[in-house]
């Protein structure tokens, strides 16, 4: 490869950053920590202004019966129950996955420094990596499962 297209390969900007066939499993696990913790804060966020105002602000009057009934109509139903499901599944996910981050903050779960070697791969994907993606991924979904048990248990 010549010095003019390895540096134009080099070059892609914002468009090589988009590319996901560019990720392993460690960078997809990484973007969706970044994305699932914005989807945490907004959920927080509307979660606070709808129980500020199911309670009724700062006079605090309390909800009303229409109130309730707003309310169970929103979540007292499939779609409801299938929301609920995946902020579960994301809320696992993203736990899980917060803990292996701290330990690989903290270098305890990546291999030895090594010579560099040409074409150079990433150390930081070792087995311990794999496994620790692996199993939250498991934990999420296994949360997941249990939510649709508990929640669809009465449904139908």
């Amino acid at each position: 490869m010549a010095i003019g297209e390895e540096r134009a390969r080099n070059r892609r900007g914002i468009r090589g950053w988009l590319n996901p066939y560019h990720y392993n499993a460690e960078r997809w696990a990484y973007v969706f920590q970044r994305v699932s913790g914005v989807a945490i804060l907004l959920y927080v966020i509307g979660h606070l202004g709808d129980t500020s105002f199911f309670v009724g602000g700062p006079t605090g009057t309390g909800p009303s019966a229409s109130s309730w009934a707003f309310i169970g109509s929103i979540f007292e139903n499939s779609f409801g129950h299938l929301i609920l499901i995946l902020l579960t599944l994301i809320l696992f996910f993203h736990g899980a996955n917060g803990i292996r981050l701290v330990l690989t903050e903290f270098g305890l779960i990546f291999k030895r420094p090594s010579a560099i070697e040409y074409p150079y791969k990433a150390k930081s994907l070792s087995s311990g990596q794999k496994y620790l993606i692996a199993v939250a991924i498991a934990v999420a979904v296994l949360a997941a499962i249990w939510a649709f048990l508990v929640l669809f248990e009465g449904m139908g």
